[in-house]
Formats: structure tokens, sequence, C-alpha cells
């Protein structure tokens, strides 16, 4: 009975862990301060790159990166000249023996700057869920005010471009 009891009781804690972790956003969060270099060794800071100005992170573990320019695409079509944006991937899990390597991969793969958060660091701030881009929406005054994730399926897209688009033509958020 005991290890009956037991065993529901661990059942019961991971469905709750899971589906907290299933409803986890980063809206209402301060924009994370960083400092990281891309795959061409270029430093990039949030204070003196995206401080004070809307930007759109798209953020991607390994799993998630098929799917990137699913949102990417027309995503920079449609606001290339009203957001900035920035591409971040986690690549805390890499051994520190493989750094030059990865980074040569991207180099090869991506032609535009791909920040590499090899600390976790930023993934861990914005409660990124795994194997999915995350897209996330940051006002000038530095508060995300969307936070998305998933495939990039037209709806989803469509969903942040509205939420996206309110938000930017408020006076408050230019």
């Amino acid at each position: 009975m005991r290890v009956a009891l037991t065993l529901l009781l661990l059942v019961f804690t991971f469905i709750q862990s899971t589906s907290v972790r299933a409803d986890r956003t980063a809206v209402g969060k301060r924009a994370f301060e960083f400092t990281m270099e891309d795959q061409f060794e270029t430093s990039w800071s949030w204070s003196s790159t995206y401080k004070g100005k809307p930007t759109v992170l798209v953020m991607s573990d390994r799993s998630g990166s098929e799917f990137i320019t699913k949102w990417t695409t027309p995503l920079i079509k449609q606001y290339a000249k009203r957001v900035s944006f920035a591409a971040m991937a986690d690549v805390s899990a890499a051994p520190f023996f493989i750094k030059g390597l990865l980074r040569s991969k991207f180099r090869e793969a991506y032609s535009n700057s791909i920040l590499m958060d090899w600390d976790g660091d930023a993934f861990e701030h914005y409660l990124v869920h795994d194997d999915v881009p995350n897209v996330l929406y940051i006002s000038p005054d530095g508060i995300v005010r969307i936070h998305v994730w998933g495939k990039g399926t037209p709806g989803e897209i469509s969903a942040f471009t509205r939420e996206l688009d309110r938000l930017i033509s408020q006076p408050s958020s230019k």
C-alpha cells in the first residue's frame, strides 16, 4: 500500500510539473541583459543593440531548428522595417571541446547572425519551451509582451502577427 501511494504521488507530481511547464510564459518579464557571440565570433549585447527598440527574438534548441524558417521568413518579410530581429540558439548542451566545430557548422548553415547561448541563461530566463521555436516580442520599454512557441503553422503566425500589429501600433510601444 505504501509503495502504491508513493508511486501515485510521484505520478501526480510529474503530471503537475509537466502541465505547469506547458503553460509557462515569459510575458511580463524584463529583457535579459546579455552579451553573446554569434557564429562569426561577433559580440552582441542587449543594451547596445536592442535596448529601447521593438525587438522580436526567435529562440530555439536543436530539435526546434527545423521549424525556424517557417517563423522567420514571413515575420522578417512583414516587419523588417518596423522591429529589430535577433535569432538565438541554445547550445548549452554542447561539450566545451566542440564549440569551434559547432560555430563552423552554424557559419556554413546560416549567413545571418545567430547568437549562441553557451550557458543557456537567456533560454532559462525566457522560459523557452523545448523542441520548437519560441518567438518573443519585447517592447521598447524592455518588457516581454508576447511569447509564443510552435512549429510555425499559418494559424500560429497569424495569431502572433495580429497581436504584434496591435502592440506596435500603440503609441506607448513606439
